[in-house]
């Protein structure tokens, strides 16, 4: 059995100004609130600086942070079964704790939420480096808005001003993404049926027996700048780096079930994050989820998959269809306690929603130095398993004019050594495994 990470200790938050008050969640928010009783929703997010972190002092940037974002400091607010909405009290307090091993700190930080708060840390210990490694709240902030969030902490630390923030303007979802008219319901509906359709006989990634420990394992794997460049001009026409990064995902989880011996389904489907925020930087959960979804036969070469894949997210950005999320939850109109034990009917359904995986891709990160403790080094990225059929997921960001490519998988499915694996046949999928 697992035990939990030892050596860590907490060092007292820093000071800030209180925040009473009280926000109601949005349709999003309850989504992933309610989604907790099957998926430990943790967006996680990491930076290695070059030298060493002192934790008093960056107690105290992370309260300056959450002063600008204060939905950093948010924590469900106790709701009868008959209410009509949840409510985030944005009260709850910010600690850091303290860990000599990255890779348990890590695994297990990611892996527990253990009180509903927005945000952890954790400060772990390394000679190359010390590591700071967040653990947000998918239903509180999504990837993006975690980002924004360490750039401010960032910022904080080193002494620079931050943004006055707020709450963003941005919590108005239907205002934000909701349909317009005639033609965005019916291209919405369109994108919904088609997908179902498409997911009959899906593949499932296969487990490999899994291992014991944390609920999640990590692999990280670097895209060196040049690697980089030469993915971006190997690109078809038309299609994107995303699209190739995607194409290659769905190609793996193909060739890993065949590895194993599994089981192939007759389409591979991927869900992909669509930010919803435009310019506004709120740091809050504003992502929506479009499906690509890909007949097997279209993923035989890497040629045809691109093609079948860029067709797909083009469509999604011309017909402007990531609002379906928005549009189907804004109409979900049932008292708190009967949404929360929806998620748990999912097993019903899931063969036609859920997807086989998940690709998220932050972008850049542009992070500035923290002052003593130098520059960040490395960023890493994962989104959650939204489901316990969503075996591995894969985040990447950008630094340093490369990419940071991190594997999750469920444990129990596949183990680190598993994973490693996958991320190897990914790379070699990808034409990456070289350079």
């Amino acid at each position: 059995m697992y035990a939990s990470a030892v050596g860590l200790r907490s060092i007292p938050p820093g000071h800030s100004r209180p925040v009473p008050r009280t926000l109601p969640a949005t349709p999003l928010d309850e989504a992933f609130l309610d989604l907790r009783a099957v998926s430990v929703l943790s967006v996680h997010l990491e930076i290695r600086v070059a030298g060493h972190v002192d934790t008093a002092r960056l107690a105290t940037a992370l309260a300056r942070a959450a002063d600008a974002h204060p939905m950093a400091r948010a924590r469900p607010a106790p709701e009868p079964p008959w209410a009509l909405r949840a409510r985030w009290v944005l009260d709850a307090p910010l600690a850091v704790e303290v860990s000599d091993d990255v890779t348990v700190a890590r695994d297990e930080l990611q892996s527990r939420l253990p009180d509903d708060r927005a945000v952890a840390v954790v400060v772990a210990r390394d000679p190359d480096g010390d590591v700071i490694a967040f653990r947000f709240h998918h239903a509180a902030i999504d990837g993006r808005g975690a980002l924004r969030f360490v750039a401010s902490v960032v910022d904080a630390y080193a002494g620079r001003r931050l943004p006055d923030a707020g709450l963003g303007r941005a919590r108005d979802l239907r205002r934000l993404a909701g349909a317009r008219g005639v033609r965005d319901v019916a291209a919405r509906a369109g994108k919904i049926a088609s997908d179902a359709w498409g997911r009959a006989a899906l593949t499932r990634v296969a487990g490999d027996g899994g291992a014991d420990g944390p609920h999640h394992a990590f692999v990280t794997r670097r895209l060196e700048p040049g690697v980089v460049a030469a993915l971006r001009g190997s690109r078809p026409s038309g299609a994107t780096l995303n699209d190739l990064l995607l194409a290659a995902h769905l190609r793996t989880v193909v060739a890993w079930n065949a590895r194993q011996g599994a089981r192939v389904g007759r389409s591979v489907s991927v869900m992909m994050p669509v930010d919803l925020r435009g310019d506004d930087e709120s740091v809050a959960n504003l992502a929506s989820y479009v499906a690509v979804v890909v007949p097997t036969r279209d993923l035989a070469d890497a040629a045809s998959a691109v093609a079948a894949v860029a067709a797909q997210t083009r469509a999604v950005k011309e017909q402007g269809t990531a609002g379906w999320i928005v549009d189907v939850l804004s109409v979900l109109v049932a008292p708190r306690g009967v949404k929360r034990v929806m998620p748990r009917l999912l097993p019903l359904v899931e063969g036609r929603f859920v997807e086989t995986t998940i690709l998220s891709n932050l972008g850049p990160a542009a992070l500035g130095d923290l002052a003593e403790a130098g520059r960040v080094r490395e960023v890493r990225f994962s989104p959650p398993n939204l489901s316990p059929r969503m075996a591995v997921t894969l985040g990447v960001v950008g630094h340093d004019d490369g990419l940071t490519l991190t594997w999750r998988s469920l444990r129990r499915d596949i183990g680190p050594a598993g994973l490693e694996v996958v991320a190897r046949m990914f790379l070699e999928t990808l034409g990456a495994d070289r350079g």
